[in-house]
């Protein structure tokens, strides 16, 4: 492939050699060392081909060696020039066409982040433009390790990276760092406490002496597992205490919203802007305005992906919305609606280790204010750990709950 682009750029000739000794032709190209190739005998002579250059220097040698020569092409770089050396406009463009794809070629054009999870993908972008990294950067100004190395050390959701640019094209690829789980020190001596009153439904104890039966009420702050355990012997020890004591428990959580509201509602007006992406430039082409200072924009980017590489080219589309302020007076249907969504939020993320089982609601409206007032009936475990502080004056009696009677030994 090389010799074949030298071959093109220095320009060759396809030629005959025809007489009555061509024989004499290939020892006048041996000694003054000039190269053939495709060399195929014909008849009485034979075909081949030679550099440009070295044409015009044999051709004089060869007519004292009695052959003819003939060319039956011209082939390579300067056959092109001189044909179209009337044509400066042609040659000028060619010319800027080829320097205008080198010099694209190093600039990134398309930036794929695969491997994402947990990490939004709008904050890589921005992590990676501030190394460096975006459509339009300059490559030979990019060090691709450091970049890696850099939101490694910054961004500790991602445990492993790697930036690998292939032409115009950079491929970003991630593993996200897993979550190092809680390590519970085995050995040290516990109790289990109650960490919210409730009934106990279900007692799962893997060490450690139980205080409480199935069906009965707690506190929070009551022991349930204790760490001392005795023997036959009346000796005691101390063990880490651990237990899963599964409850039914109750929450209550109130929600409040005035029942006048202000609300952007679109007003029918809509508008379309679309823009010509190229190569990290929006260039507008199709305007559109609302009368407006409030508006709601869906933007839409369509752009070819061939192989499932997106290139830097394509049409983006906004849809522009009219929104106006409008005041609403709720009803209790209404604003039942919109508590009950915050009840919901609230379930997500504050009861998420709970399982609900029910719910009670009481809906109250004083003042210009509906309030929603939720209980909420609940299976958890509510067992954990506590350190029992030792040293050489620790009790080790067993804890007797005064309320309940004493278990027959």
């Amino acid at each position: 492939m090389l010799l074949g682009l030298l071959r093109f750029i220095r320009g060759y000739v396809s030629f005959t050699v025809s007489g009555k000794y061509p024989e004499r032709f290939l020892n006048i190209t041996s000694r003054n060392r000039i190269r053939l190739w495709n060399v195929q005998r014909k008849g009485d002579g034979f075909d081949g081909c030679m550099y440009r250059a070295d044409y015009l220097k044999i051709r004089k040698l060869a007519r004292g060696s009695g052959v003819r020569l003939r060319v039956t092409a011209k082939s390579g770089l300067p056959s092109y020039v001189v044909r179209y050396k009337d044509r400066v406009g042609v040659m000028i463009g060619a010319c800027a066409f080829l320097l205008t794809v080198f010099v694209m070629s190093l600039f990134i054009w398309s930036i794929d982040i695969t491997g994402l999870d947990r990490v939004s993908r709008v904050e890589m972008q921005e992590e990676l433009r501030e190394q460096g990294l975006y459509i339009g950067a300059f490559k030979p100004s990019l060090d691709y390790q450091r970049i890696a190395r850099n939101i490694l050390l910054e961004n500790h959701d991602v445990g492993w990276m790697a930036v690998n640019v292939t032409g115009s094209y950079a491929s970003v690829e991630i593993k996200e760092e897993a979550p190092a789980p809680e390590v519970e020190n085995v050995y040290a001596p516990c109790n289990i406490k109650a960490k919210s009153d409730g009934v106990i439904l279900r007692i799962e104890a893997l060490e450690g002496t139980t205080e409480i039966t199935e069906g009965s009420g707690v506190i929070e702050g009551q022991l349930l597992v204790s760490g001392v355990m005795g023997d036959e012997q009346g000796t005691s020890r101390l063990v880490h205490a651990q237990a899963r004591v599964l409850a039914r428990t109750t929450h209550e959580a109130s929600f409040s919203i005035s029942e006048k509201q202000n609300r952007l509602i679109p007003n029918g007006e809509t508008a379309e802007r679309q823009s010509a992406e190229l190569f990290g430039l929006r260039l507008p082409y199709r305007f559109g305005r609302v009368d407006s200072p409030y508006a709601a924009v869906d933007l839409y980017t369509d752009a070819p992906a061939p192989l499932g590489i997106t290139l830097p080219i394509g049409v983006a589309t906004e849809k522009v919305s009219a929104l106006t302020y409008e005041e609403t007076e709720l009803d209790d249907n209404s604003a039942k609606e919109l508590l009950m969504k915050q009840s919901q939020l609230y379930e997500l993320f504050s009861l998420s280790d709970c399982t609900v089982e029910g719910r009670e609601t009481e809906l109250s409206h004083q003042d210009g204010v509906y309030t929603l007032k939720v209980t909420y009936t609940c299976a958890e475990d509510i067992a954990y750990s506590e350190l029992i502080g030792t040293d050489e004056n620790t009790d080790l009696t067993r804890y007797v709950n005064p309320t309940e009677p004493e278990k027959e030994q």
